[in-house]
């Protein structure tokens, strides 16, 4: 949708105001000349296993990757035949695309596309990541510290550290054992936002 000279401008202004510029794309010459403008994190990236040197150049920027897999999931029971279609037909390449950013030093966000389509259930995401090969505290960290700072929020939350918001989940179960405990409800006993 954008030529790489307005790339250029939007990250170049978006930087000079402290903004993160987020770049939605799967893959090809958008996402190629998003990466080299120096955004800050890629949303989806479904085909970055197909330009491998993409993923070195956003190890060393700090670019994040944050592969959504959660709403491909529901594009592809929900969406409408063409997005089925897309679902099925990159859902390899986009677990080789997480794979190979991890094995290169990119941090993988868990983010789910606008509350990955079914809200409340972004702990759904987690599961996705473990099932593409993240181990479960990888994938916690995926979704806490690496995610803050994603964010540009790291000095404030994301880890338990004095000074930040004592931001706290406790869950009958071990989320290092079975990931999945994350999204029974029952099994959420406490709730901590900013120490209450």
């Amino acid at each position: 949708a954008f030529g790489r000279d307005e790339l250029d401008a939007l990250v170049s202004e978006a930087h000079i105001h402290g903004k993160k510029v987020a770049c939605h794309a799967y893959g090809g010459a958008g996402l190629r000349a998003s990466i080299e403008a120096g955004v800050d994190t890629i949303e989806h990236g479904s085909y970055l296993d197909e330009d491998p040197d993409l993923l070195n150049i956003m190890a060393g920027e700090g670019t994040f990757f944050v592969p959504t897999f959660t709403v491909f999931i529901f594009h592809g029971k929900m969406g409408t035949p063409q997005a089925q279609a897309m679902s099925r037909d990159f859902r390899q390449h986009h677990i080789e695309s997480m794979q190979k950013a991890l094995a290169a030093g990119v941090k993988v966000v868990a983010g789910t596309d606008a509350g990955g389509w079914v809200h409340g259930n972004n702990a759904q995401e987690l599961q996705c990541l473990v099932e593409a090969g993240m181990t479960p505290m990888q994938a916690l960290v995926a979704a806490t510290g690496w995610a803050a700072e994603c964010c540009g929020l790291e000095k404030e939350i994301g880890t338990v550290q004095r000074g930040k918001a004592a931001d706290l989940l406790v869950v009958d179960g071990d989320p290092l054992e079975d990931i999945t405990v994350l999204q029974d409800k029952s099994r959420i006993k406490l709730v901590m936002k900013e120490g209450k």
